[in-house]
């Protein structure tokens, strides 16, 4: 395909690209209606549902999780091994040691990703802006901006990076969301079902010992 040599320089080029460039995985999230589900067999979370930023966008904790709670009984707020997870799925890779999870430590505001990471911009619209052209997400809101305090908010930028935040601001604010989650809930069969396999069961079994009578005889 690469005969003309300029279109041979740009080949090798994008090679040379995927070579020395670090691998980014992909994105492992699959949207159904107002749920973020990760699937990824190899993640801690797989399964996981992960509600968009709408529900609890400017409110409370506890307003979030009971409006949270009447769409899904089992919601409760994500832990910071789950922002790890999410962003693991999302495909999203850090620049340094700093993850997502960071944003519950205690330490300044921080960008972990580089300028146009085009994963960060992808899931800020899957789990949707809570303003204008951000995500933000609350950690742990203790309403100080001193470095020697927990931070308070992660940001998925429009630009494509992520800001571990150090804010004054405190719960409500109409800019700022919770990451809510609920745990994916177990299909019951219904009685006709466990009737059906019962009745499978003893024609199977039935049909064994048919055969071994035909055998014997």
């Amino acid at each position: 395909m690469c005969h003309v040599p300029l279109a041979r320089r740009i080949c090798l080029l994008i090679l040379a690209l995927m070579f020395f460039l670090p691998n980014v995985a992909t994105a492992a999230i699959i949207e159904v209606g107002d749920l973020n589900i990760i699937d990824d067999a190899g993640n801690p979370s797989d399964g996981l549902r992960y509600l968009d930023l709408s529900i609890s966008d400017g409110l409370s904790q506890a307003d979030a999780l009971t409006a949270a709670m009447a769409l899904y009984p089992n919601a409760r707020l994500a832990t910071p091994d789950e922002f790890d997870d999410l962003f693991t799925a999302a495909g999203i890779p850090y620049n340094g040691a700093l993850t997502a999870s960071s944003a519950f430590d205690i330490g300044v505001g921080v960008f972990i990703t580089n300028l146009f990471t085009p994963s960060v911009n992808a899931l800020r619209l899957a789990l949707g802006p809570t303003n204008a052209s951000n995500a933000d997400i609350w950690s742990l809101p203790d309403g100080s901006d001193v470095s020697t305090t927990t931070r308070d908010l992660i940001t998925l930028r429009s630009d494509g990076v992520v800001i571990l935040r150090q804010d004054t601001f405190t719960p409500p604010d109409d800019t700022i969301a919770w990451l809510i989650v609920s745990d994916p809930v177990a299909v019951v069969p219904e009685p006709s079902t466990f009737a059906l396999l019962g009745i499978g069961g003893i024609a199977l079994v039935g049909y064994g010992w048919r055969r071994k009578r035909q055998q014997a005889a």
